[in-house]
């Protein structure tokens, strides 16, 4: 199985998914490797999975962080007090309320999420790197485990209402823009859902507003898809701002040579150059006394 490269299937979870169900069928422990557009990796425990990383879906720490569920300083003392002996859920549960559910709850979504967003991204070669004795286990892992049939059905699931945003270009690369037509304070709507629009300006990724809220990429991409629908989001912007209007080309100026004008005829050759009174009476200007200077 190592190394080996599948074609992409017509359905289900594309390329990635044959592999996941061989390594439940053989109880396989280790990493599974998968390269794309960013790719990541899977890793396993006697057949069942333990843990999921993408660069494209937030981890468990960005969810717990991220979201308010836990503080930067619960975290910094639960993971120097945890982390380096493996016990780092442990220590989260005792310095935090967050309780034993809500964080498996957690783990247990970023697996899904994970595992999602390497689907969705496309997947190239796909290797797998049997468990060592040295290899440490993932800070944060599921616990028991996901059995690769059920996170395989629920990719497939997640796959396939995404194909349902085709017509309107939504990825998770997709930059959505808040409409200027919603008010904050009239919206009847989820918490996400104002969250998404605060955050909805037209520079930050799908993927980069999950990882802001500390929320699952399928479940941000959702909420976009429904705010499309309901026009409080567009994401319309391969249009170029309008070009401004170019400056009128100036026309060149004849030349003219030195005594052509014939100004110097009407001067009166005094020493002192006053203007002439036609010139004056028509700027409405009184002709300089005697004493003062033009």
């Amino acid at each position: 199985m190592n190394g080996r490269h599948l074609e992409p299937l017509g359905a289900g979870a594309g390329p990635i998914e044959p592999f996941l169900l061989r390594c439940g069928q053989e109880g396989f422990s280790g990493i599974l490797q998968a390269d794309g557009s960013p790719g990541g990796n899977v890793r396993f425990s006697s057949g069942l999975v333990i843990s999921a990383f993408s660069p494209a879906a937030p981890g468990p720490e960005s969810l717990l962080l991220r979201s308010g569920r836990i503080t930067e300083e619960d975290w910094t003392r639960a993971y120097s007090a945890g982390a380096p002996t493996g016990h780092l859920a442990d220590e989260l549960v005792k310095i935090s309320s967050l309780g034993v559910a809500g964080l498996e709850s957690v783990c247990l979504s970023a697996v899904f999420d994970a595992v999602f967003a390497i689907a969705l991204c496309g997947v190239g070669d796909v290797r797998l790197d049997p468990a060592g004795p040295g290899d440490l286990a993932p800070p944060l892992p599921a616990q028991p485990g996901v059995d690769p049939q059920r996170l395989v059905r629920e990719t497939v699931r997640r796959l396939a209402t995404t194909a349902t945003w085709r017509p309107m270009n939504l990825t998770f690369r997709s930059r959505p823009v808040a409409t200027a037509a919603f008010s904050l304070p009239v919206i009847s709507s989820t918490e996400l859902r104002r969250a998404i629009l605060k955050h909805a300006n037209g520079r930050r990724t799908a993927r980069d507003i999950a990882f802001a809220l500390g929320r699952g990429l399928f479940a941000v991409l959702t909420e976009i898809a429904h705010m499309v629908e309901d026009g409080l989001l567009t994401l319309d912007r391969g249009r170029r701002a309008p070009e401004p209007p170019a400056a009128p080309e100036r026309a060149e100026l004849p030349q003219r040579r030195p005594g052509t004008s014939k100004v110097v005829e009407t001067l009166p050759a005094t020493g002192k150059t006053s203007l002439p009174r036609r010139l004056l009476g028509l700027r409405g200007i009184h002709p300089p006394s005697g004493d003062e200077e033009v």
